[in-house]
């Protein structure tokens, strides 16, 4: 396949007939702002943080401004971005009055010695990132989009750049009404989203029954086993079935740009962006769709 690629998720649920057209939307837009990064030179972080930031700015989604309350009626946000061929990650867990904290992740990864950053500590390490310029700011707790990004469940994204570089990332504020502090498996190396070198995977659904089977790094084991995407895909959601009650999926792509997905929920809005290619979406997605096979 051609590279480079990226695939965007709007999670693992069921959406309302009236939403549907605005969800296409989004994910098509958000696949192809992360897609324009890397058509100009950029890597697959920047696409990554690019595709999320976008998804993470409209109000369809329970990540960013479509964030929910929890228990107590206040949001904690959580999430990650991976560098695959570095096998370094950032993730943020529980971060309040922050809207896109796929910047703040990305700060974790780039300028801190740690992965994972919790609470109180990554607010204040979001305003250590304001002022040191790393992001601006257009409104407290809102941080711009990046130069080259610029043009209801959790969101995600595995992109693979021209050099084959590949990264993976997720953003999400949990379950409406969860209990206060409670982590599911976005923020989680190995369990929502995992990359290397090989392959990159991002999940969602019941975050406790993804974290049980460490879905992102069994997908690309997987893959490392010899399985191509599709049947890597496959072969998760049936491990997924077969150890939990299920309610997920998953967005899986190697180092060619091949592309693997599957989902056991009624939706599963994806987009498939490739260079010089029209882009794939749907809210049921299958892959190779088919009109191409």
């Amino acid at each position: 396949m051609p590279l480079p690629v990226i695939v965007v998720h709007g999670g693992a649920t069921k959406y309302r007939e009236e939403h549907i057209p605005a969800i296409i939307h989004a994910v098509e837009h958000s696949a192809e702002t992360g897609l324009k990064v890397l058509d100009k030179g950029g890597s697959a972080i920047a696409a990554a943080e690019a595709a999320i930031w976008a998804l993470e700015e409209t109000d369809l989604f329970t990540a960013g401004r479509g964030a929910r309350p929890n228990r107590d009626g206040y949001v904690e946000l959580n999430a990650m971005i991976m560098d695959g061929n570095k096998l370094e990650s950032g993730a943020v867990i529980a971060v309040q009055d922050v809207v896109h904290p796929i910047s703040l992740a990305r700060y974790v990864l780039e300028r801190t010695p740690n992965y994972q950053v919790a609470g109180l500590g990554a607010k204040k390490l979001y305003d250590e990132m304001i002022e040191s310029g790393y992001r601006m700011e257009s409104s407290p707790g809102e941080t711009k989009n990046t130069p080259m990004g610029e043009g209801h469940d959790t969101v995600g994204c595995v992109v693979v750049d021209s050099h084959s570089r590949i990264a993976s990332a997720s953003s999400t504020s949990g379950w409406p009404g969860q209990l206060p502090g409670r982590v599911g498996d976005s923020p989680i190396i190995g369990a929502g989203v995992y990359a290397n070198e090989v392959a990159a995977a991002s999940c969602t659904g019941r975050g406790e029954q993804i974290l049980r089977i460490v879905m992102g790094r069994m997908a690309v084991l997987y893959v490392e086993e010899g399985l191509g995407p599709k049947e890597a895909s496959a072969k998760t959601m049936r491990l997924l079935k077969e150890k939990t009650s299920g309610e997920a999926g998953l967005i899986l792509v190697d180092k060619k740009g091949n592309v693997g997905l599957g989902f056991d929920t009624p939706h599963m809005p994806v987009a498939v962006a490739y260079s010089g290619q029209d882009t794939y979406s749907s809210m049921t997605p299958e892959w190779p769709p088919s009109y191409r096979t």
